[in-house]
C-alpha cells in the first residue's frame, strides 16, 4: 500500500474518531439526562445521579438545570432516603434559582422529608421558606398549616395558635378552614383551656359537618367536655360517634369509663344518704330528706378534704381526676 493511500486511510480513522466524539455533543445534556432517566427506570438510582451531575458539569448554564438538580435532590431522597445527599440539593437550588417554581417543589418535599425524620424544627423552617419566598402561591395555605403543626410538634403552642389563625383572618375561605379550626381546638385542650377547645370545636363541628375531620373534632370536643365535668355533654357525643369514629373500640372504653362513674356516682349518693337516715335516726329526727337535703349532702360531700384513702379515690371520682 502507498504512502499515500495510507495516508487517506489515517485520516479517514481520524475523521471517523472525531465524528464518535463530537456528533454526541451535538444534544450532550439530552444525551445525558436521557440515559440518566432510562437509569432511573431500571432502579439504576446511583448511576441515574452520575449522569446527572455529568450533564451539569458539562453544561451548567443549561435551561433545564434547575429541573435536574431537583431531580438529583428527589431521588436521594425517595428512592435512596439520603436526606443528608437530598438536603444539599434542595439547598443549592434554593441558593442558586431562588424564585423557580423547581424552588417551590424543593421547600416543599424538604419540609416532607424534615418532618418524617422528625425534625421538627428543620421542617419549620422549610415549610416558612416556601411561605416567605412564594407568598401568593397556589396552596401557601397548606404551607402555613405545616408550619403551625411543627410549631405544635415543638411545643411551641402560642406561636401555633397565632399562625393558624393568622390563616383563616387573612382568608376566611381558605381550603384548609376545617383542619385550622380543629387544630386550634386541639391546642387549647392540650394545654388545658376545655372551655375555649368546646367553643372552638362547636363552631368548626356545626360548620364542616361534611369535613373527614367532623368525628375527630367532636370526639376532641367530648374529651374536652369530660374534663370539665360535663359528662352529660361528654356521653351524647360519645354515644353519637360510637360507630363512625375511625377506632371505635376508643369511643366504646370511653363509654365503659363514663358508665362505670355513674354507677359509682350513684353509689356514693346512695350511701350518704343512708348515713344521713341513720343518723337522724339516732337523734330522732324525721328521717324523710328534702331534695335540698339531697343536694347539700353531695356538695357537702364534693368540699370534704381527701383525708382517707376512700375520700380520696371517690372525690377523683367525682371531679374526673385521672
Amino acid at each position: 500500500m502507498s504512502r499515500t493511500k495510507i495516508f487517506i486511510f489515517l485520516l479517514l480513522l481520524a475523521a471517523i474518531g472525531a465524528g464518535f466524539y463530537y456528533v454526541p455533543r451535538s444534544r450532550p445534556f439530552e444525551s445525558y439526562t436521557q440515559r440518566a432517566a432510562e437509569a432511573f427506570q431500571l432502579k439504576e438510582f446511583e448511576h441515574s445521579i452520575e449522569l446527572y451531575l455529568k450533564a451539569l458539569k458539562y453544561y451548567p448554564g443549561h435551561p433545564r438545570t434547575a429541573e435536574v438538580i431537583l431531580t438529583i435532590g428527589d431521588i436521594y431522597n425517595f428512592s435512596l432516603g439520603n436526606s443528608e445527599k437530598a438536603s444539599k440539593a434542595y439547598e443549592m437550588l434554593e441558593n442558586r434559582f431562588p424564585k423557580s417554581p423547581e424552588t417551590l417543589k424543593a421547600f416543599r418535599h424538604a419540609g416532607e422529608m424534615d418532618e418524617k425524620n422528625e425534625q421538627f424544627e428543620k421542617a419549620l423552617l422549610d415549610y416558612q421558606g416556601l411561605v416567605d419566598r412564594f407568598p401568593d402561591a397556589e396552596g401557601v395555605d397548606e404551607a402555613r398549616f405545616s408550619v403551625a403543626m411543627m410549631a405544635v410538634k415543638l411545643k411551641k403552642f402560642e406561636p401555633a395558635r397565632r399562625s393558624l389563625m393568622a390563616i383563616v383572618d387573612k382568608n376566611p375561605d381558605t381550603p384548609v378552614a376545617d383542619k385550622v379550626l380543629y387544630q386550634l381546638g386541639n391546642i387549647f385542650f392540650m394545654e388545658g383551656s376545655s372551655k375555649e377547645a368546646v367553643e372552638v370545636l362547636k363552631v368548626a363541628s356545626e360548620k364542616y359537618k361534611d369535613s373527614p375531620l367532623l368525628t375527630e373534632m367532636q370526639f376532641t370536643m367530648a374529651n374536652a367536655y369530660e374534663e370539665m365535668g360535663q359528662i352529660d355533654n361528654a356521653m351524647k357525643i360519645y354515644k353519637a360517634i360510637r360507630y363512625t369514629y375511625p377506632n371505635p373500640r376508643v369511643v366504646e372504653k370511653k363509654i365503659e369509663k363514663l358508665n362505670d362513674r355513674y354507677k359509682e356516682t350513684k353509689m356514693f349518693e346512695q350511701r350518704a344518704l343512708q348515713a344521713a337516715k341513720a343518723a337522724n335516726q339516732a337523734k330522732g329526727v324525721p328521717t324523710t330528706i328534702s331534695p335540698e337535703s339531697q343536694k347539700s349532702i353531695k356538695a357537702n360531700f364534693i368540699r370534704r378534704k381527701k383525708d382517707s384513702a376512700l375520700d380520696k379515690s371517690l372525690m377523683e371520682l367525682m371531679e374526673g381526676e385521672p
